[in-house]
């Protein structure tokens, strides 16, 4: 009669690299009644024994978790194979025919060249696509598509009272919910406690959180300056998330910022979600919206480029580990009588030139000029405007300048951008504090 299996999957990855992935998915497929054999210390001492080959003949499905050093070892010729535990796991499942799944961790695209021949067959196996910021949908395709399912045996035993004792649970829940009283879980989760921070390393910056006391490094995908500008329950889990400001350029001046939230997962794991927000100069608001925390932004295209230019306010929130847009408003260019545009300047052989537009602003029946310069760095129209032989310079730099219908104080007033407008107050222009100087 053939021995019980004890395991259905088994974890092979290496400490340095591999342990935060590997530990993630052991929790979650046990608590998804699978039989992990994840933990090997005690087996990885002295000879690569029996007990270790038998964990793997137990299980029927093999899971291969591949970081950007996984095979160092296994490629240098002068380290002993029989010390390459990794290497050892595979070429075993291999030879058992088992079900190999490789999971190619960030930064890894497909297995290097050159593999021993015990396990250079591995390389014909597929896995589901991985990706850490959307760690739910890669697990669910793990699990759906290349796990065979759990052992079902003893169900009537051992799960079926568990799922009694798990109905009396929510019924309890359901009364103490319509009494008003937080459930337990409810309770313990609230309890967390997550602060998030940034750490200064050479240019850039390490985003790091503190859990119960504990500190946790959370990867990003590229080297980033850093900026945390809340930390709010933003999904409404009862723990709190981080704003997180990417510094593009590191405070560049050609290019504004972006933004992602940062959410606890539990068991020492973080969602890092998408970015949002093109070249954002203004700070962000954060406001409630239907009941929860949202930001709002003002994002633009402004700088080195020559697509159309655009102003747009949008809004989101923190879903389901995924930025979510929910709002979406562009700005619209008021009209005008005559403007100069940044496209003006685009088919030019002489970045220098300049560009007059003349205007009769102030009804004298003499026509003003504007003097337009091309700032190509930031895409943008620069200015003087000469009236009655005095010049006054705008060093406030945008995608046009244009002269309004309407007047103020005798002057037709002036629009730079999409709708600054500034006004004639009797000695220059002026929008708010900012000034023509002269």
């Amino acid at each position: 009669m053939a021995a019980k299996r004890k395991y259905d999957v088994f974890i092979s990855y290496r400490r340095v690299g591999g342990y935060d992935t590997a530990k993630h998915l052991n929790d979650l497929l046990v608590r998804d009644g699978y039989k992990v054999s994840f933990d090997l210390d005690t087996l990885r001492s002295g000879n690569f024994d029996d007990q270790l080959l038998a964990r793997i003949e137990e299980c029927r499905d093999f899971i291969l978790i591949i970081d950007q050093h996984a095979f160092d070892r296994t490629l240098d010729k002068t380290f002993d194979p029989h010390n390459d535990w990794l290497r050892q796991e595979l070429a075993h499942a291999l030879k058992l025919n088992k079900n190999i799944i490789p999971i190619f961790l960030s930064g890894v695209t497909g297995f290097p060249d050159g593999l021993p021949d015990d396990i250079a067959a591995v390389a014909l196996k597929n896995g589901p696509e991985y990706n850490k910021y959307y760690f739910n949908d890669f697990y669910k395709t793990l699990k759906d598509r290349f796990l065979h399912k759990p052992r079902s045996r003893r169900f009537m035993y051992v799960f079926l009272p568990v799922l009694l004792l798990l109905s009396v649970f929510l019924f309890r829940n359901q009364i103490f919910n319509g009494l008003g009283i937080a459930n337990s879980a409810d309770i313990i989760e609230s309890n967390v406690d997550v602060s998030y921070y940034c750490k200064s390393q050479g240019e850039y910056d390490k985003l790091y959180a503190k859990v119960d006391g504990f500190e946790y490094k959370i990867d990003l995908p590229n080297d980033v300056c850093l900026d945390i500008i809340a930390q709010k329950d933003f999904d409404q889990d009862g723990i709190d998330d981080a704003l997180v400001e990417n510094i593009q350029a590191c405070g560049g001046n050609a290019i504004g910022n972006s933004y992602f939230f940062v959410s606890y997962q539990g068991t020492g794991f973080f969602t890092v979600t998408n970015e949002f927000g093109t070249s954002v100069w203004e700070a962000p608001k954060i406001e409630k919206w239907k009941g929860a925390q949202s930001v709002v932004i003002i994002d633009n295209n402004s700088g080195f480029n020559d697509a159309a230019p655009y102003t747009v306010k949008e809004r989101y929130i923190l879903k389901q580990g995924k930025a979510v847009r929910v709002e979406s408003a562009k700005k619209q260019e008021v009209s005008v009588l005559k403007e100069v545009r940044n496209s003006d300047f685009y088919d030019d052989t002489d970045p220098d030139r300049t560009i007059v537009m003349e205007y009769d602003i102030n009804n004298d029946g003499r026509e003003e000029q504007f003097h337009v310069r091309y700032w190509e760095r930031w895409n943008a129209v620069l200015f003087e405007l000469y009236i009655d032989g005095k010049m006054y310079e705008c060093s406030s730099g945008d995608h046009r300048v244009g002269v309004l219908s309407t007047t103020t104080n005798g002057y037709h007033d002036i629009v730079i951008g999409d709708n600054i407008v500034y006004k004639w107050n009797g000695r220059t222009y002026a929008c708010g504090d900012d000034e023509f100087q002269y």
